[in-house]
């Protein structure tokens, strides 16, 4: 049986190797790709440049405080700047040698070196990120900081991460809430993961075997998202917090660099005396609980192209859908009633008691989030009236971290007979003997590729962590602050082509004719819902730049000053 799990895993290391030569090859035009980003770019910012000569809103702060830098008065800060230095230094650094606004223009070459295929092409088009790769904003270099620290977790470079981490301090206080919070969290269970694989929970685990076989064995009950029912998230976060209290010298080894990356932001807060940096009184850190349901109609709206089979597969027979798009699954049917009702009773007594409206979100019609709030407050019952647009938005998101089922998979690790202990409901399977080979290292997980069986409960209940806690603080309500809860779902949340052994020969075949070729690019070797995704960006990103640059209005009590929406 051992041979036999050995030759598996080689045969396992080799489907990776091949799936990261895919990955090379579907990228067979980085510089095209490149041309294509940093000219819409580009454009960006001539038109910007041509109309907007100017530093607008927020850009105006960031400006001087550059210009101080530059004059070398370093300790000198803008009382108007909530956010640390790191924007202001790197954009002096820059100017003192280069003289050019080279910055913003050479950031999105950057992004697709994180990993270059569809899906991320289409997030450097994701609207409210691209609009900023032409404004003087912290946003951009923030999201990517958080992206490269993620990416030196995956590739286990823990002194990179650690550095990449305090970097990425200087650009947003929230990011420690993704550096520290949800990689830390992602490492805990890995370690909880490659506890004693001998331990197999049943389908049908008991509350407490789910909790004893968590404490006594370190290995915790984490089903994959596809298969998983609600009962199951509230298993996996009591096998998670059984597994870190009886692994607890175990872990804490483990967590050392999220600990150093955490005591860092605590001496800047005891510095400081308190999260931001200027202007004070108006940003003061409060429970803000409605922000975790703005979040779901935000990522449905921009990312209905990836969700909407999720929707359609709810309401449309199996038998009706097309096969690229049919999730072939019941899991993925509407939550049943007595899930429904409770969870959405919850959010109706969330909007009642803690809708937030901040004096600066309805005093300024420059930003999208006035009118929305508008809408919203309009009749006192519109706000309750949203909220099953929030569950059933939330339902499509967190079902998306499942991937779509008709996607082939590759077979699972064979395992030995597992034997059951006295009384109770885990199956334990005997340890193999020791084996002279070293057991084949995988290579690390790829942070946009395809997750072949899709994800676990546990990635859900991280990511829902660490969003909650960079969000519900801020009384604010803006699409800026979603950014990066949004790039780390989209991340997970498509595949870019089907997988397996299958699927592989498939794409391997010959295109003999021009049809054949159209076919396999938009979806018979493609996911199509990336062409549609970036159709939408495009259209989005073309509406909010055209209004921003030619629907100027003026403020009667600032004649003369032309305002300008933007997100």
């Amino acid at each position: 049986m051992s041979e036999s799990i050995l030759e598996m895993e080689d045969g396992l290391q080799r489907a990776n190797k091949r799936k990261m030569e895919d990955l090379r090859k579907n990228a067979q035009s980085p510089f095209l790709a490149w041309a294509i980003i940093l000219g819409l770019v580009a454009l960006w910012h001539t038109r910007i440049e041509m109309v907007v000569p100017r530093p607008y809103l927020d850009e105006f702060f960031h400006v001087q405080q550059a210009e101080l830098y530059l004059q070398g008065r370093y300790f000198e800060w803008h009382p108007k700047i909530t956010t640390p230095p790191g924007l202001s230094v790197l954009r002096g650094v820059v100017t003192e040698y280069d003289g050019l606004q080279l910055l913003d223009r050479s950031l999105p070459v950057l992004w697709p070196l994180i990993e270059l295929n569809h899906a991320v092409l289409n997030i450097c088009l994701f609207p409210p990120l691209f609009f900023f790769f032409g404004l003087y904003y912290t946003d951009v270099l923030s999201s990517l900081s958080v992206l490269i620290t993620i990416r030196q977790h995956q590739k286990r470079r823990t002194k990179s991460m650690v550095v990449a981490g305090v970097v990425s301090l200087f650009f947003r206080q929230t990011n420690i809430f993704w550096v520290a919070v949800y990689l830390g969290g992602s490492e805990v269970t890995r370690r909880l993961r490659r506890g004693r694989l001998g331990i197999e929970y049943p389908p049908s685990a008991t509350w407490k075997s789910v909790v004893y076989g968590s404490w006594q064995y370190l290995c915790i009950y984490d089903p994959l998202v596809a298969t998983a029912s609600f009962e199951d998230y509230v298993k996996t976060m009591l096998s998670i917090a059984a597994a870190c209290a009886g692994g607890f010298r175990k872990l804490l080894h483990h967590l050392i660099p999220y600990i150093i990356l955490l005591g860092v932001f605590g001496y800047f807060i005891l510095w400081n005396g308190s999260v931001v940096l200027g202007d004070k009184e108006n940003h003061v850190a409060s429970l803000h609980l409605v922000q975790m349901l703005y979040i779901w109609p935000y990522i449905l709206f921009f990312s209905f192209p990836i969700l909407y089979p999720y929707f359609l597969s709810a309401v449309v027979p199996q038998e009706y859908i097309p096969s690229s798009i049919r999730t072939g699954s019941t899991r993925h049917q509407l939550p049943r009633l007595i899930v429904t009702l409770p969870i959405m009773a919850i959010m109706l007594v969330v909007v009642h008691s803690n809708t937030i409206v901040h004096p600066f979100t309805l005093a300024d019609n420059r930003h999208y989030t006035f009118y929305v709030f508008r809408i919203l407050l309009r009749h006192p019952a519109n706000k309750y009236l949203a909220v099953p647009i929030y569950f059933y938005s939330a339902w499509a998101a967190i079902t998306a971290f499942g991937g779509l089922p008709n996607v082939q998979t590759p077979p699972a690790r064979p395992r030995a007979p597992p034997a059951r202990p006295r009384g109770g409901n885990i199956a334990v399977r005997p340890e193999s003997p020791r084996r002279s080979n070293p057991r084949p290292r995988l290579p690390p997980p790829s942070m946009a590729s395809v997750y072949d069986r899709g994800h676990h409960i546990s990635k859900v209940l991280i990511w829902l962590l660490a969003s909650t806690l960079s969000l519900v603080t801020a009384p604010l309500v803006e699409p800026r602050y979603f950014i990066v809860p949004w790039l780390i779902w989209r991340f997970h949340a498509a595949s870019p082509w089907p997988t397996g052994d299958e699927a592989y020969k498939k794409r391997k075949k010959r295109i003999r004719t021009f049809k054949a070729w159209y076919k396999a690019v938009l979806y018979a070797r493609h996911d199509h819902r990336l062409w549609l995704e970036t159709v939408w960006f495009l259209a989005v990103n073309w509406g909010v730049c055209y209004v921003f640059l030619h629907w100027g209005f003026e403020w009667p009590q600032e004649k003369g000053k032309v305002q300008r929406f933007m997100w």
